[in-house]
């Protein structure tokens, strides 16, 4: 699996303003799936470690925002590639997976998915931990 594989997680490096959107869809207890977002005026570059619930088996994720965004997981790995940019264009990460896939479209998982009230429990500032 792609997330928290001994100590690894998913890493999003944002340049300039702009919200990060989140996705989890398809729960193994029955509930809705949950649309989140997370906002930074940073104009430089601002990185957010992603974590997931164990509840749900598809999580996506993209960057609506003025500069690039890239994903790379936590750790001394090299390998890097762009976020997506929009639910038709985003990036997945299916649950027991073993990568990211790129230019998924769930679009209507998202239209389906309720708002978190503006709650977003899966985001962490990188930054803040010294990722």
């Amino acid at each position: 699996m792609v997330n928290y594989v001994n100590g690894l997680a998913p890493i999003v490096t944002v340049t300039g303003p702009g919200s990060l959107h989140h996705l989890t869809y398809e729960s193994t207890v029955g509930g809705n799936g949950g649309v989140g977002m997370i906002t930074t005026a940073n104009e430089g570059t601002t990185n957010f470690l992603l974590g997931f619930s164990f509840n749900y088996v598809g999580y996506a994720f993209y960057w609506d925002g003025q500069g690039p965004a890239f994903w790379r997981i936590s750790g001394n790995s090299s390998f890097i590639e762009p976020v997506g940019t929009s639910w038709e264009d985003a990036t997945g990460i299916p649950w027991g997976g073993n990568e990211i896939q790129l230019g998924i479209n769930v679009a209507s998982q998202a239209a389906a998915a309720g708002e978190t009230g503006g709650e977003v429990p899966v985001f962490f500032s990188a930054d803040y931990f010294g990722l």
